[in-house]
């Protein structure tokens, strides 16, 4: 079951899923793996991204899905314009929101 989360990129509110791993299957002394996840360029994490979240939930790896600032339920201005820089600042704020997640192991955050 996804959460409804958000955190701060650079003073942007930008909107994010916790799709929390199904089982500790796969957990470590530290907690259990997490993987970050956004669309390239603009798209936004109801375009698909759920379903690619709740496999690694059932495979024993939390997902933590989110729209960059700008795009779907994120706030920050211009909207809809891609850049990568903001993009790459974004997922940098996004990996320090996952590492402090509950039950998921801050050195196993991936993208």
């Amino acid at each position: 079951m996804k959460r409804d989360l958000t955190f701060v990129s650079h003073g942007a509110r930008c909107a994010a899923w916790h799709v929390p791993a199904g089982s500790d299957a796969l957990a470590g002394p530290g907690g259990r793996p997490c993987v970050v996840m956004a669309h390239g360029f603009g798209g936004t994490r109801d375009s698909g991204l759920l379903n690619y979240a709740e496999g690694f939930a059932e495979a024993g790896i939390d997902a933590f899905v989110f729209d960059y600032r700008g795009f779907g339920d994120s706030d920050g201005t211009p909207r809809q314009d891609v850049s990568v820089r903001r993009q790459r600042q974004d997922y940098h704020a996004a990996l320090a929101a996952a590492r402090r997640l509950p039950g998921v192991d801050p050195d196993r955050v991936v993208l």
